[in-house]
């Protein structure tokens, strides 16, 4: 019996040590994102700013789930231990709710192509109400405009030709935010231009919201919120599976940790 008993006690070590290596990573992590979230909170530029709090905050969770997880699991502390797996339970909910939203939320989408060029289009109204709210409201959306504006986005068109033009490669936002929808019938007369003096073709908005002006373009076009929303719907699919994949390890340490702290109950317990 003894020798079971020891066996036991080894093998509930064990896992223990191995959540408080898995913890101390955690402490890292939570380390690094709180170094982030102050790093960009020095920055010149307002762009990052934004993103400053929630970094922080996330950071700053983090550390303290992954220290009371130290702790608790190490020493042996059964209302530390049991506090760690609340929060745990409630971190791992957190993170599965948050890939069913970005999943929900980034499904509708993708743009569409026009004869005569190989790249694609895209249209606001494509994307969820959800997408198309949050850039419809004028303060996230002059935000956006501001770090399009600022890193040069459309330079890309500058040296195109209007030969190349039909087979060019842009990205969404600069497909949407850097020139007039195909069918406004503007013709592109090379460094980025179109032809903007003759009547639009079509009765679409963005046709006369469009100038040559590079501080204007299409900015504050529906085919810009349309490049910036299939942009965010990219990124968004990877950070939903990214999400899922950190639910499954959550859930696999969760289950590991909720053994640890029933062995340690019973061992607490029975040298009451």
């Amino acid at each position: 019996m003894d020798t079971v008993y020891v066996k036991s006690g080894q093998h509930v070590r064990s896992r223990a040590v191995l959540i408080a290596v898995i913890n101390v990573i955690a402490v890292l992590a939570a380390l690094a994102l709180i170094s982030l979230g102050i790093w960009l909170a020095t920055r010149p530029g307002d762009c990052e700013k934004y993103l400053t709090v929630p970094v922080f905050l996330l950071g700053a969770f983090f550390l303290l789930v992954a220290v009371l997880g130290v702790s608790g699991s190490w020493f042996g502390f059964v209302p530390v231990l049991y506090t760690y797996l609340v929060l745990m339970f409630v971190v791992a909910l957190g993170f599965l709710a948050l890939s069913i939203f970005i999943f929900a939320v980034t499904s509708p989408g993708q743009g569409y192509y026009v004869a005569g060029q190989n790249f694609k289009e895209y249209r606001i109204s494509d994307y969820s109400q959800y997408m198309q709210d949050r850039l419809d409201k004028v303060s996230n959306w002059n935000h956006l405009k501001a770090v399009i504006a600022s890193h040069d986005t459309c330079a890309y068109f500058d040296n195109l030709s209007p030969v190349d033009y039909p087979y060019a490669q842009p990205s969404p936002v600069q497909s949407g935010c850097c020139r007039p929808p195909a069918e406004c019938g503007y013709a592109y007369t090379g460094n980025g231009t179109f032809t903007t003096t003759s009547v639009p073709l079509s009765a679409n908005p963005d046709c006369v919201r469009y100038t040559n002006d590079e501080t204007i373009k299409c900015y504050d076009c529906d085919s810009c919120k349309g490049g910036v929303a299939e942009d965010l719907r990219k990124t968004g699919k990877i950070a939903g599976i990214v999400t899922l994949v950190l639910f499954v390890i959550l859930v696999a340490i969760l289950l590991v940790a909720c053994t640890v702290g029933h062995h340690i109950r019973r061992e607490y317990w029975s040298r009451v």
